[in-house]
């Protein structure tokens, strides 16, 4: 007879502790990233981790302490057909998350919706039937419903974006009214007053946001906002175009561009090339982009950039917490993006391009 084949012992936390000489509770608490454990202590027991390929038993702990080990996202798509730009950005936000959940033991678990009635029955069936530990969503409204039932539970959430009533929850934004007042400012202070804001629909708390920025940069320097330039839509670079094509043939059109996004510039290029104008020698453009495709722009534009994959990571960061039990009220966080300059933004477009009048 052969010898006997010797069983393999799975390293266990016990192993870890011995190995890193923590104790199994702060090993413990390391491996569910608790913000008690100090960064390095917590590097130090997932190094060690590593080196001996121990992984956890993730149905055991589901049996022991009643967790999923799931974190939902809710991923908007608009269902729209020929939308060129749906789910691009959502791609980075979920790098960003999933960097954050490495070595966590929770993985992601994507629900697809396709407005705030469909967002606001998934929350409530992913929260009431506990098929995940916490959630993130994001498109928040100026009154979001998802917000309002979530924040009168016990249920763990990060949005991505702020709504505009006084609640207490924990979320990551982007400085919207400052980067539209940013943008604003510098146009106005190129001389342009004619300036069109190619903006979401006002449902959503951030084209409020943007608004209130657009028109601040105007009062105050004394001028009266160009609110008839203000366009709204799905922000599909079919809506940019075809919005830039529309306020060019008004009798006074804009000489500047501020867009939401990199869907909409795209589309707004198409419209000048369309009536023979150029970005640069005819009409200025500031894009926002939040992934740098705006550095591949011809020419290149003034630019607002965030990276979103930046947002991403803290969305899981601040989630990973709420599920250990932090507070909300310390897990906000707004970015103001970075102004990135490429085009002087001066106004030289003294005359209707169209009629060639004043």
């Amino acid at each position: 007879m052969g010898k006997p084949t010797r069983r393999v012992e799975m390293p266990t936390i016990k192993t870890l502790a011995e190995m890193t000489g923590f104790s199994i509770a702060t090993v413990s608490k390391a491996l569910r990233d608790s913000p008690v454990v100090a960064p390095a202590t917590r590097d130090a027991i997932f190094d060690a981790a590593e080196k001996v390929g121990y992984r956890a038993n993730q149905r055991g702990q589901a049996l022991r302490t009643g967790k999923t080990y799931q974190v939902a996202v809710l991923m908007p798509l608009t269902g729209a057909s020929g939308y060129e730009w749906d789910g691009v950005e959502y791609t980075q936000i979920l790098s960003g998350i999933s960097q954050a959940l490495d070595g966590s033991g929770y993985r992601i678990s994507a629900h697809i919706v396709t407005d705030a009635e469909d967002g606001a029955a998934m929350a409530r069936q992913i929260a009431g039937l506990g098929m995940a530990d916490g959630l993130i969503f994001s498109g928040i409204l100026a009154d979001d419903p998802r917000i309002n039932l979530l924040a009168e539970t016990a249920f763990p959430f990060v949005t991505l974006g702020r709504c505009r009533r006084d609640i207490d929850y924990a979320h990551v934004d982007v400085d919207n009214e400052w980067a539209a007042h940013a943008a604003t400012a510098r146009l106005i202070e190129g001389g342009h007053r004619r300036i069109a804001l190619v903006n979401p629909h006002r449902r959503l708390s951030y084209s409020l946001d943007r608004l209130d920025g657009f028109t601040r940069a105007f009062v105050e320097r004394g001028l009266a906002p160009s609110l008839d330039l203000v366009v709204e839509g799905d922000l599909s670079t079919r809506f940019g175009k075809d919005s830039t094509e529309a306020l060019l043939a008004r009798p006074d059109p804009p000489s500047a561009f501020v867009c939401v996004n990199e869907s909409t510039t795209l589309g707004v290029l198409s419209g000048l090339a369309a009536r023979g104008l150029a970005v640069a020698r005819d009409v200025d453009v500031i894009a926002y982009d939040d992934i740098n495709v705006s550095a591949y722009f011809t020419p290149p534009l003034t630019t607002l950039y965030l990276p979103i994959e930046q947002l991403g990571r803290m969305l899981g960061q601040f989630l990973l917490r709420r599920i250990a039990g932090e507070g909300p009220s310390r897990l906000r966080q707004t970015f103001q993006p970075a102004l990135i300059p490429r085009q002087a933004d001066n106004c030289r477009m003294t005359s209707n391009p169209m009629t060639g009048g004043e």
